[in-house]
């Protein structure tokens, strides 16, 4: 099992990407997806909204002072969370109620400015939750985590609730039903995918090894959106460095393969715990 020391974990803020990095709060047992048994296939949920990018936001045209009311002009937040949960919302809500309902709560499948305008929005909401003035935003841009995010989406009626899954198992069988958002720390040299846009080399123990000798930059929430391969034996064992999934960054389309990148589930199955998946639940009115 891998163990990232106190020293090694980043506690800080930053004023781009990244925010506090904590390891997920104790989860309720019946928030639990357990795998059933059933087949599990290679799926490809990608969301219908473009590509968001939470930094270069002045370019975008975004004025945060005038989104947010106390918020200043800023270039770029720490709303990686809130980018995954906007991401995960709008693929979740389409496959109950279709795509063209999308515009009913905020979001467009062609405009990533209002769809990122939203992420900062909720991203403000979202801070609020914590019940703690040094950790809301406006002013402090110290980022956010996935259970708060899904908490703010049920407490807005946008969801009626999130399920979350422990181990490679059960997150595989998560995603056969929808896209997952997935909290992790973020691994200095995760910043350059290669050239197939995988961020972890070739998913073993050493390159995981080589990558936290690196650094952790800070928490990161992102947006699985597929599983692309999926090696299984006559068992029902997966494979997992022969496994990867596809997962939808917030760092414009420039990043990765056109905004997504590539990990192998034996490197989500060997950050164990520093890996947080929640899913969340949308339900016909």
């Amino acid at each position: 099992m891998l163990t990232l020391t106190e020293a090694a974990l980043y506690a800080g803020t930053t004023p781009t990407k990244f925010g506090r990095y904590r390891v997920a709060d104790p989860q309720r047992l019946d928030r639990m997806h357990h795998h059933r048994g059933k087949t599990l296939r290679k799926v490809d949920h990608e969301p219908p909204i473009p590509v968001l990018d939470q930094e270069d936001l002045i370019e975008q045209g975004i004025d945060t002072s005038a989104l947010v009311p106390g918020a200043l002009r800023v270039d770029a937040l720490g709303s990686c969370t809130c980018n995954a949960g906007t991401a995960s919302l709008a693929e979740r809500y389409a496959a109950v109620h279709g795509t063209d309902a999308l515009p009913d709560i905020g979001l467009s499948t062609t405009d990533a400015v209002a769809d990122e305008e939203y992420a900062i929005r909720l991203y403000h909401t979202v801070t609020d939750q914590t019940g703690d003035p040094a950790r809301e935003w406006p002013p402090t841009d110290c980022g956010s985590n996935g259970l708060y995010v899904s908490a703010e989406l049920e407490k807005q009626g946008l969801t009626s609730g999130h399920t979350t899954a422990h181990g490679i198992l059960n997150l595989v069988s998560m995603l056969q039903g929808g896209t997952v958002i997935m909290g992790l720390p973020w691994l200095r040299v995760w910043m350059e995918p290669n050239r197939l846009g995988f961020i972890d080399g070739s998913g073993s123990l050493d390159d995981l090894q080589q990558a936290v000798a690196s650094g952790v930059a800070g928490g990161h929430e992102t947006c699985i959106t597929a599983v692309e391969r999926l090696v299984v034996d006559e068992v029902g064992r997966i494979d997992t460095q022969a496994s990867h999934v596809r997962v939808r960054n917030s760092w414009s389309t420039a990043f990765g393969d056109s905004g997504s990148f590539r990990i192998h589930l034996s490197t989500l199955e060997m950050l164990g715990q520093y890996a947080d998946f929640k899913q969340l639940v949308v339900e016909e009115a």
